[in-house]
């Protein structure tokens, strides 16, 4: 079944450079009202801004953003870095976090067809996922790990989750890993540093872009600020 492209998705640019494909799964359930999805609004803007702060994402990375929460929606499909606009994400309903997943995963695989089509290298898409709590779309649960999982092995995508808060569900977003994985790290993050949750993003996405693709097998980032911390 060809993979469907979104309307509103742009053509890359500079096709004769590596590109790399980010894609944002943004956990907006009603457990984030308030002040979490505020702080959130601005890390997705801080994103934006940090990102064409660097000259060679401007040129090489593109993005989309997907927030899930009763259903999922993307709020930003594919562009590259220099048209980025940042999404108004409202908080409200439940957590379809597989949902947003497996929507990441199908807009990465149509973005990497772009590429193919065009003659276009590229790096290893990644796969942020931000939440603060668990799926409650079970029903869907096994079968994205095992997509998932599958795409990790296959070194497919580079999978980023992170925990939102105190009550983040860490274990849950372990098991999306491959279930040999060495580790199996994940970012821990409270509703107020978002912005610097994003800003490491992109500084790693950057860092990323400027290794040798044939020779790195680990992926590639910067150091965590001191705000975040990483639950192995």
């Amino acid at each position: 079944m060809p993979v469907q492209i979104e309307k509103d998705t742009m053509p890359p640019v500079n096709e004769g450079e590596m590109h790399v494909a980010v894609a944002i799964a943004a956990d907006a359930s009603s457990s984030l009202s308030g002040r979490p999805i505020q702080e959130l609004n601005q890390g997705l803007v801080e994103f934006g801004i940090a990102l064409q702060n660097d000259p060679l994402a401007m040129g090489r990375a593109e993005i989309t953003i997907i927030s899930f929460n009763s259903t999922v929606q993307t709020e930003m499909s594919f562009r590259p870095a220099e048209n980025y606009e940042a999404p108004v994400l409202t908080a409200t309903g439940l957590t379809s976090f597989n949902g947003g997943i497996e929507a990441a995963l199908d807009a990465l695989e149509a973005r990497k067809e772009v590429y193919k089509n065009k003659g276009i290298k590229y790096y290893r898409p990644w796969l942020f996922v931000l939440t603060d709590g668990a799926p409650t779309d079970s029903e869907k649960e096994e079968h994205v790990k095992s997509r998932l999982r599958s795409a990790i092995e296959n070194k497919k995508v580079t999978y980023i989750p992170m925990g939102i808060g105190e009550g983040a569900n860490i274990k849950k977003l372990q098991e999306y890993y491959p279930e040999d994985a060495e580790a199996k790290p994940v970012l821990k993050a409270t509703a107020t540093n978002f912005k610097e949750a994003f800003q490491w993003l992109s500084a790693s996405i950057g860092v990323a872009m400027k290794s040798d693709p044939r020779t790195t097998s680990a992926i590639q980032t910067p150091p965590l600020p001191s705000s975040l911390t990483l639950g192995i």
